[in-house]
C-alpha cells in the first residue's frame, strides 16, 4: 500500500503545489514540529482545517507517495501527544517554530492538541520534497 496523506490549504496555494509543475516547498511551512511541509492521515481533519481557515476557498490535496519511494526516505517517529506538546512548547519559547529541523526526511507523530484524529507527517528534506 502506498502512503496517502492530506494537506489542507486554499485554492491558490493548491494550484501552486499541484502544478504543473508540482511545487512542494519544505521551507515555507511551520507547525508543532518546526519548519516543513505538513500532511495528515485524516481527510476530515484536513478539510475542517482548510475550511475553518479559508472558508469557501479551502481545499484538500491528497498525496499518494508510492511505497517504493516512501521507504527510501529516512523517518523518525514521535510516539505521544505529550512528547509533541513538549517539543512545540520548547520551539515556541525559543522562537524556532518556523526554523527548527530534525535533520531527517520526515517525522510522523500524533498532533499536540488534537487527540485520536490520526497522525501528522512533517516533511523537511529536499529528498522528501
Amino acid at each position: 500500500m502506498d502512503n496517502i496523506s492530506y494537506h489542507g490549504t486554499n485554492k491558490v496555494n493548491a494550484q501552486i503545489i499541484v502544478g504543473p509543475p508540482s511545487n512542494v516547498d519544505v521551507n515555507l511551512g511551520k507547525g508543532e514540529l518546526g519548519k516543513g511541509f505538513y500532511t495528515g492521515s485524516s481527510l476530515a481533519l484536513a478539510a475542517i482545517w482548510a475550511r475553518s481557515r479559508y472558508e469557501d476557498e479551502g481545499v484538500v490535496i491528497e498525496f499518494d507517495i508510492p511505497k517504493h519511494r516512501f521507504v527510501q526516505l529516512k523517518g523518525h517517529v514521535i510516539k505521544t501527544t505529550r512528547d509533541v506538546s513538549l517539543i512545540w512548547e520548547a520551539l515556541k519559547i525559543q522562537k524556532e517554530t518556523n526554523t527548527f529541523e530534525f535533520g531527517i526526511d520526515y517525522i510522523i507523530s500524533p498532533f499536540a492538541s488534537i487527540e485520536q484524529t490520526g497522525r501528522q507527517y512533517k516533511f523537511e528534506s529536499l529528498k522528501a520534497e
